[in-house]
């Protein structure tokens, strides 16, 4: 299923459980000069992630054994090459919690081959800059393999939760992200605790990164979220 691979081919790794899926975008990519391999699932996915070491993603949401939202840390851990999240679903909320854990873009199915290659090809044209497993801020950076995070050369410790939304609002400066959103991004929809943990969480993080510094980072846009921004 794959054509002849030269050095300058990207490689494109597509994960999804669809054989139609999968068929279609390693004829269409093929032809296009990507070198591209399939998985039918996430833990055959995170082997050629490992062995492969691909360019890019294609990742489906909704798959057996692990789904795309749980995957997608995984992966997170293993590369910093783009991820665009393929799903059914075109609700806001999934959006946003795909770009808040980590995926670089998104497209609901059913999509056009051309809008998906012309969004692969702008993602792959990012300096690598912008892919590094260490996320920056003005004086504040988060080690995403080490999980050690500084702010003005000093150590900052965090639980887990924490880095996480810590993590999530760095991906995307400026962005405002709500209570509900970062709460479906971190602790999962189908989490039993209450939204109200996202604010509490902030307020510890506040605590831990602002409180000491003149510039406060985290930024409350009242109404609507969170943000981080200058």
């Amino acid at each position: 299923m794959m054509g002849g691979m030269t050095a300058s081919q990207p490689r494109i790794l597509v994960v999804d459980d669809e054989l139609e899926i999968r068929e279609m975008l390693e004829l269409n990519l093929n032809v296009r000069g990507y070198a591209v391999r399939s998985a039918p699932d996430g833990v055959e996915g995170l082997a050629l992630i490992r062995d492969w070491q691909p360019d890019l993603i294609i990742l489906d949401v909704l798959m057996p054994k692990i789904d795309g939202f749980t995957l997608l840390p995984m992966i997170r851990r293993m590369t910093e090459a783009p991820v665009i999240m393929l799903t059914a679903k075109s609700e806001l909320g999934d959006k946003v919690k795909g770009l808040g854990s980590g995926a670089d873009d998104y497209l609901a199915k059913p999509f056009e081959v051309a809008e998906l290659v012309a969004r692969l090809d702008s993602a792959l044209r990012r300096p690598a800059l912008h892919r590094r497993m260490t996320l920056t801020f003005a004086d504040l950076s988060l080690d995403m393999q080490t999980y050690v995070v500084t702010r003005g050369g000093s150590r900052i410790d965090l639980t887990a939760r924490e880095f996480s939304v810590l993590a999530t609002l760095l991906r995307h400066p400026g962005h405002v992200f709500s209570r509900e959103h970062l709460f479906a991004a971190v602790w999962g929809a189908e989490s039993d605790a209450e939204v109200g943990i996202v604010d509490r969480t902030i307020s510890n993080l506040r605590a831990k990164v602002d409180q000491s510094f003149e510039k406060k980072l985290i930024q409350t846009i009242r109404g609507i979220g969170y943000s981080v921004r200058d």
